[in-house]
């Protein structure tokens, strides 16, 4: 048994080859493609952002007339990334205050399910 050689595995690195010449890009091909990116991202973000609104406006309408036994009431339903945007901007007391939560009944009902 001494001295014998266990079959030899296949493995992907035995074959590797190792890239040295990169692609080189220009100055505008690579400004154009970053445009591209920004325009496209800009359009995808919109669409995602109505994707998550119509999402909210659902969860609103399960809360209309409901109170939570801790909680209290559902005043407000909005996306999680449009919330910590405020919250961000305008400071966590801004947002939570009765008169933003007010603002937002009256500009947005489709997102409001109670008063505030």
């Amino acid at each position: 048994m001494c001295g014998e050689v266990g079959p030899i595995l296949a493995s992907p690195f035995l074959n590797m080859e190792i890239i040295t010449k990169l692609p080189r890009y220009t100055d505008g091909e690579i400004n154009r493609a970053f445009m591209k990116e920004i325009q496209t991202g800009f359009k995808m973000e919109k669409a995602k952002e109505e994707e998550r609104v119509v999402q909210a406006a659902k969860e609103a309408k399960t809360n209309v007339g409901k109170t939570h036994p801790i909680l209290g009431k559902c005043v407000a339903n909005m996306p999680a990334r449009d919330y910590f945007r405020l919250v961000n901007k305008y400071g966590h007391d801004t947002v939570n205050s009765k008169e933003f939560l007010r603002y937002f009944n009256k500009k947005f009902p489709h997102l409001s399910p109670n008063k505030a």
